[in-house]
């Protein structure tokens, strides 16, 4: 009898561990919410490689929240950035701006698809909450001026979240001669995830290096000549640079007011797509039919990989001009071949009637411009400041402090280009000369006379080139910077002769560049968009260091 009620008694307790078991499988299945084909078959992707749209997918679905997304994103900067230094701050009340956006979702439903997404800036991008912008300076902090960024006001309104602040080259990479490239203050030395110590470029350093590590799902950054393209490329990420006034430029901290440009680092070109037209929509509110029409192109720019019509145009001496390692020749010869299987027209040897006249300025005369503007820039920032807690009122105060505080790291840091900018005059005959000069390079003589000359939508180069992304500044013209491949094993190590950091190594990424017309924003992504899906060439993988924290982990 013993041994039959016992045996009675396990059986009765297996059949309720059963129904146990069954009953959670049923729970968890039953009230699990709906996904789609976007939500990855209901598994929720790497934030390393997260796409607006699957975030969408699982915000809607209540598989996260906004305050989830937040509380990964800190947990990854925790986890990594004390190495690579990409942030200067996060904002202190990011997680109570998502819960109270996670509310408004419940009641009202979301805004747009930037509802509750997290967004990074860059240091110089104003904003009026508790961080600061400051250039990645000392001399900044605390400091406000009355009104915050346009872009940023837009990106609050479109239900955005202002994550944190991003680090950069200080003022823009305008301070020093002695090793600026990602460097800052306030920041330290930002540097990049393929390889330690590797060089990440500037001005946009760490908007590029958090993208690429999923620190923030994408950042705003600013461009004057390569500040947005060049750092995007040694990141694996997109690096786009608008149509100049696309997203406002109010309300930075500016190098060159007459330049400067607002633009995006992504891990896609669609997500670049999607947010240059959230901010459109909250910033251009009334305006004329052509940007209603730019913004129906942006929408059909990124719906098929078809080039068919489209006319590419490939600079004749660009290869010598920049020189071109092999591995990024061979990538751009293969990058050719798949655009033209595409549809695309492509037009060797193309030549930029002012590239040459353009090279053969004296340092002096290339220089002119952008010292003037950044001292013309900074005195007019620093005058418009209704808290300036170190009485810092012109160029002069800011390189006289800038030399005293001792976080400065001067003078081992120097501040040779801020006093070369100092030294300057507007009414200097060198720069009214160069002014005139420069509409000609931002028309008939650059970019935009080639293309209209050849009838042409696009040119593309294979690598960075500091000559056409200047014409392309000077025009204000679109420029995106796109994953095209790696180094291969066995590519000699070199460093940067200025700062010591890696400049080419294995593994590193390169991009291809691709450059428009004034407005023509949506030829630009349709191409990079069409060789961007052909290749999916943006990869992680080769990160020696990575977050590992993910948006399951959180919600767990």
């Amino acid at each position: 009898m013993f041994y039959y009620i016992a045996a009675n008694l396990i059986l009765a307790d297996v059949h309720l561990v059963i129904c146990l078991v069954v009953t959670i499988i049923w729970l968890a299945t039953a009230w699990r919410p709906h996904t789609s084909e976007n939500d990855n078959n209901g598994k929720i992707p790497s934030l390393l490689e997260i796409t607006l749209s699957e975030l969408i997918c699982g915000l809607e679905a209540q598989r996260f929240a906004s305050a989830t997304l937040v509380k990964a994103y800190l947990h990854r900067i925790k986890e990594v950035d004390h190495e690579f230094h990409s942030l200067i701050q996060t904002n202190p009340d990011t997680l109570s701006i998502a819960h109270a956006l996670d509310a408004e979702r419940r009641t009202s439903g979301p805004r747009g698809p930037l509802h509750g997404i997290p967004i990074l800036l860059k240091d110089n991008i104003v904003t009026l909450d508790r961080m600061d912008s400051t250039c990645g300076s000392y001399t900044l902090v605390g400091a406000r001026p009355a009104k915050e960024s346009a872009a940023v006001t837009a990106l609050r309104r479109s239900g955005a979240i202002i994550l944190g602040k991003a680090n950069m080259a200080q003022w823009a990479g305008f301070r020093s001669t002695s090793g600026c490239s990602g460097w800052s203050a306030r920041g330290g030395q930002c540097t990049g995830p393929f390889y330690k110590g590797m060089k990440t470029s500037g001005s946009s350093s760490g908007s590029a290096v958090a993208t690429a590590l999923g620190l923030g799902f994408a950042a705003l950054g600013t461009e004057t000549c390569y500040s947005i393209v060049s750092p995007a490329e040694r990141a694996s990420v997109v690096g786009f640079k608008p149509t100049r006034g696309l997203i406002p430029s109010e309300g930075i901290i500016f190098a060159s007011e007459r330049l400067d440009t607002v633009g995006l680092l992504t891990r896609t070109i669609v997500d670049a797509s999607e947010i240059l037209q959230e901010i459109m929509r909250y910033t251009n509110e009334g305006a004329h039919d052509s940007h209603s029409r730019l913004r129906d192109a942006l929408k059909s720019s990124c719906s098929s990989t078809s080039l068919n019509g489209v006319k590419i145009g490939v600079p004749s001496n660009v290869a010598d001009l920049i020189g071109v390692h092999p591995a990024k020749l061979k990538a751009f010869v293969k990058a050719l071949s798949l655009l033209e299987m595409a549809g695309a027209d492509i037009v060797q040897d193309i030549d930029i009637i002012g590239l040459n006249e353009f090279e053969r300025l004296t340092q002096v005369e290339r220089n002119i411009l952008l010292d003037t503007e950044m001292k013309l820039a900074i005195n007019k920032y620093l005058s418009s400041l209704c808290t300036n807690p170190q009485n810092i009122k012109t160029l002069d105060d800011l390189i006289v402090f800038t030399k005293s505080h001792p976080k400065e790291e001067y003078p081992q840091r120097n501040v040779a280009v801020l006093e070369r900018a100092l030294a300057t005059d507007p009414n200097d005959d060198l720069y009214q000369e160069m002014l005139a000069k420069d509409a000609w390079f931002a028309g008939d003589g650059g970019i935009q006379g080639t293309l209209k000359r050849h009838r042409l939508d696009i040119l593309l180069t294979p690598s960075l080139s500091p000559t056409l992304n200047s014409l392309a500044a000077k025009a204000g013209s679109p420029c995106i910077s796109i994953p095209m491949g790696r180094y291969p094993v066995g590519t000699e190590v070199t460093l940067d002769l200025g700062n010591g950091l890696v400049n080419v190594a294995p593994g590193l990424p390169f991009s291809m560049y691709v450059f428009g017309m004034v407005g023509g924003d949506a030829d630009v992504l349709n191409v990079g968009y069409a060789f961007e899906q052909m290749t999916k060439l943006r990869q992680w993988s080769g990160m020696y260091l990575m977050p590992k924290t993910e948006i399951g982990d959180i919600v767990s």
